[in-house]
């Protein structure tokens, strides 16, 4: 067999680990005749660069790194494509005085060539030496093409693999939720935060299904989905709930599902991460409840009420219902806020609050907009005559008006509270949300006006 055709058999062996490499510079050596060959890469520290293999047909010698400056290596990261060869014949020492590697081997010629990625930026390069000069060939410069192609590819695919080896590793020991699942739902790699989440083992996961783990139901309504939305190629990011076996409350993950795909471009599985965010969650709605609902009553606010009102509002221009509004301000309020203080105040607004519930029912909205002072929604079935929505209106009004004329006891003293109503059917003309309110405002003081102030004369005479 000829230096040439050994040299050729050496790159035709798959490439399963690094030795590669080491056999790609044995048939570079055989094919230029040189006793040195290797390959090398910038390496991290500025200046420097790497030997990542190097074949002695006569020695070993381990990787290292050396300073490029000073040396032949340094003039060959300053070439691009297509002039990515270069060859020093003969007098390597005589050129290169100061680079201590050549002197120690006693070579005397050099030749290399660049590696460059898809881009065209330099990833790493290929050379040879001897103690004999080197004479420039047609020969050994495609061959240095040819296997520098070969290399880079399959550096990159090293380095590849080092990623996904080093992800794998840092997967498994997560106590984030990380897993990897192929094309047929089944899990391949999962991370301790599973274990931690169902109290299982990894091992009982991986090789398993998503159905196994997780049950027929809960696969099929909500992870096969969005795995199959994935595996069309989806990214997705998603936040559910989920209530695992072994915890006491269920649990509101963040979700993404990456697609992976392989060397070759084929969609092979997806990544899956999640993290618990159910404190984040919590606190969120925690905030969204405050800005929508009045603090002392739970009630919704004004923020809150008009929001409702516009989107009733359009509900009613679309022939789905029939709005109607009821402003309540409470009688005789004021003198116990005065004479006994906010906190026996708060005590009737918390207690109206639900007095006013317990009428209205779960279907209108209540909401107190400032002092003693509340709404209500109500929502008809649309189309009926005025009468009708009338009649309602006016049941409504008497339950609120009988549970809410009430006796506040204070201090040994009965209190008289009581309240007065107003209403408002809406036109599907009407679009001002404020002139809405003004309205069963309007109707509410009126209301008021007609009784006289009798509630307000009554309590003078109880505090008399």
């Amino acid at each position: 067999m000829t230096d040439i055709e050994e040299a050729l058999a050496l790159l035709a062996a798959p490439c399963t680990d690094e030795r590669f490499f080491q056999r790609a510079l044995k048939a570079l050596a055989l094919v230029t005749q040189c006793r040195w060959a290797a390959f090398g890469r910038p390496s991290q520290n500025r200046g420097m660069a790497e030997v990542v293999a190097f074949c002695d047909l006569k020695h070993s010698i381990p990787g290292f790194e050396f300073n490029l400056k000073g040396s032949p290596c340094e003039t060959i990261y300053q070439l691009r494509y297509p002039d990515t060869h270069i060859l020093y014949p003969k007098d390597l020492q005589s050129l290169f005085p100061n680079f201590k590697l050549i002197k120690d081997l006693g070579a005397n010629s050099y030749q290399a060539e660049l590696i460059l990625a898809d881009d065209g930026t330099p990833i790493g390069h290929i050379l040879v030496m001897d103690t004999e000069p080197q004479a420039d060939s047609i020969k050994s410069r495609e061959f240095f093409r040819l296997l520098a192609q070969r290399i880079g590819v399959e550096y990159k695919r090293l380095l590849i693999s080092r990623e996904l080896a080093l992800h794998k590793q840092m997967i498994a020991v997560s106590e984030q939720f990380m897993s990897f699942v192929d094309i047929n739902y089944r899990y391949h790699v999962v991370s301790k935060g599973y274990e931690t989440m169902f109290g299982r083992a990894v091992q009982e996961f991986v090789g398993k299904t998503v159905e196994e783990i997780h049950g027929e139901e809960v696969f099929s309504q909500h992870l096969k989905p969005l795995l199959d939305r994935s595996l069309a190629g989806e990214t997705i990011n998603t936040q559910t709930w989920i209530h695992p076996p072994n915890q006491n409350a269920p649990i509101y993950l963040n979700v993404h599902h990456n697609p992976y795909y392989s060397e070759s471009g084929n969609l092979i599985g997806v990544i899956v991460s999640a993290h618990d965010i159910s404190e984040i969650h919590a606190a969120k709605v925690e905030i969204e409840h405050f800005a929508n609902h009045d603090p002392l009553t739970g009630l919704a606010n004004r923020r809150a009420l008009f929001e409702e009102i516009q989107h009733k509002i359009n509900a009613q221009k679309a022939g789905q219902l029939q709005l109607a509004v009821m402003y309540i301000d409470l009688d005789g309020f004021k003198q116990i806020n005065d004479r006994f203080g906010h906190h026996q105040g708060d005590k009737v607004l918390v207690d109206v609050a639900t007095r006013i519930q317990d009428c209205a029912g779960s279907n209108e909205l209540i909401s107190r907009i400032g002092g003693d002072e509340f709404v209500v929604l109500a929502s008809f079935t649309y189309g009926l005559p005025q009468s009708s929505y009338q009649a309602e209106l006016e049941a409504l009004s008497e339950r609120l008006l009988t549970q809410l004329r009430m006796n506040i006891e204070v201090n040994g003293q009965h209190l008289p509270v009581s309240a007065s109503i107003g209403s408002y059917i809406a036109d599907d003309d009407d679009s001002d949300l404020s002139a809405i309110i003004c309205k069963a405002d309007k109707e509410m003081y009126n209301s008021k006006k007609a009784k006289c102030g009798f509630e307000n004369l009554q309590l003078d005479s109880d505090l008399g």
